[in-house]
């Protein structure tokens, strides 16, 4: 999904609890890129504005990254440790800026939120959906991988600012890939600002049909584990979807399907990949069983694993 249009940005001061908005024509990556030292998460609203796609979820991130990035010792850090904490500053900024961005609005609204030792800062614009009735997309591999991947440090969105220059379209992500070691083999990791899965068949003949392919990830340990990420493995558990950590990219040719999720695109379908110095170019099934199963999991979880605000 892309996010278009004016933004609001909601600034909280820790010193004062004094809450400033204003309107502003950034991007959210360019909102990011605006922060500074810190952490941050992005989540979106489902139900038409009414109500936070895994807002739990969110709040557990920002106390991990909290931990790693930031705290101090003491009561403070007691206090940014605790959901509780998180959920009573942010559920009513949140709200009141729905109230003032989207309202009455027929699209749902990203929300990205970044903390640092002074501030909370608030960035809503607008979620439009895809275009066409199966939207899919392309993604470029390119060698790297992140540091701290356990965290949302704002670091790694200025580590990541250069390789957002292959973001052109058709091209949505960029996914890294990396040896594992010295002599391993060569393995993909996960996107700029997404988790990358891969679907390959593993048997025939099975009902429903999406049983016949088994889910490629990257080790859990190794990437960033997004909320969405979080959410696919649990319908995975469910459904007896087989999942395999060990994404072998030399494996690319035995791959039947690929996807990348976050919380502005959920789910949504790799057509192309390319990568080398030579843009050699690997088409993928779109319409994968697999992966339509998995979109219609998530976008069918929406109202249970959200919460009003």
């Amino acid at each position: 999904m892309m996010s278009t249009g004016v933004s609001l940005i909601l600034d909280y001061n820790y010193a004062t609890s004094q809450v400033t908005e204003h309107e502003s024509e950034m991007s959210a990556s360019e909102f990011m890129l605006s922060g500074g030292d810190g952490i941050y998460t992005a989540m979106r609203t489902v139900c038409h504005g009414t109500r936070l796609f895994l807002f739990d979820d969110h709040l557990q991130r920002i106390c991990k990254s909290h931990s790693v990035m930031l705290s101090k010792d003491g009561s403070e850090k007691q206090r940014q440790l605790d959901t509780e904490y998180w959920r009573g500053l942010l559920a009513p900024l949140i709200r009141r800026g729905l109230d003032r961005f989207d309202s009455g609005s027929e699209h749902d609204s990203k929300i990205t939120v970044l903390v640092d030792r002074h501030r909370v800062a608030i960035q809503f614009v607008r979620l439009l959906g895809p275009n066409g009735l199966n939207p899919s997309c392309w993604v470029r591999f390119v060698s790297g991988r992140r540091d701290h991947p356990e965290a949302k440090s704002l670091q790694w969105v200025h580590d990541r600012e250069a390789l957002e220059k292959f973001i052109v379209p058709p091209i949505n992500e960029v996914v890294l890939i990396e040896h594992d070691s010295k002599d391993g083999p060569l393995r993909f990791y996960e996107g700029l600002s997404s988790n990358f899965f891969v679907t390959r068949r593993v048997s025939l003949g099975r009902q429903p049909e999406y049983l016949n392919f088994q889910l490629l990830s990257a080790p859990l340990d190794s990437v960033l584990l997004g909320t969405v990420m979080k959410l696919i493995l649990l319908i995975c558990e469910r459904d007896g979807i087989s999942v395999r950590y060990a994404p072998e990219f030399d494996a690319l040719e035995s791959w039947n399907g690929a996807f990348v999720s976050s919380t502005s695109r959920l789910v949504l379908p790799v057509s192309n990949v390319i990568y080398g110095e030579d843009n050699r170019q690997h088409k993928l099934n779109a319409s994968d069983p697999l992966i339509l199963h998995l979109l219609d999991s998530v976008r069918s979880m929406a109202r249970e694993k959200s919460t009003k605000v």
